[in-house]
């Protein structure tokens, strides 16, 4: 997670203006581990909820989190696609702050989820 996140924020950082010397299509390079870190992440998240189903199911913070994680990785998919034509993306400040947003909703959930959850079992239904 922090492969990716930390990619992301280095890339929003960059978009509001505040380390103007990275250079945007230089994380091109990065593509490939950000990637395959996702796949990474999505495999270890599906085995935690696949362990713990009505944890994450009954909590409104997992959505959150679930939302949050998917416009992210969606806005980061799109200037993903910038890059490999070689174009700067217009209103920068936008995309990121979005993406700022995002990924700080994405990791605050994810702590929040060990503190909110009121089921843990779906056995306790039964």
């Amino acid at each position: 997670m922090a492969f990716v996140v930390g990619i992301n924020l280095a890339m929003a950082l960059r978009l509001i203006g505040i380390t103007p010397k990275l250079s945007l299509p230089g994380f091109r390079k990065f593509l490939p581990f950000h990637w395959w870190a996702v796949g990474l992440i999505g495999v270890s998240g599906l085995a935690l909820l696949l362990a713990y189903p009505a944890k994450a199911l009954t909590n409104p913070v997992f959505y959150l989190k679930l939302v949050a994680l998917s416009i992210g990785l969606v806005l980061t998919w799109q200037l993903h696609k910038r890059f490999r034509r070689n174009e700067e993306p217009t209103q920068q400040l936008r995309w990121g702050v979005a993406m700022l947003a995002c990924w700080v909703i994405t990791i605050g959930a994810g702590r929040f989820l060990a503190y909110t959850n009121s089921v843990l079992l779906a056995s306790r239904f039964f």
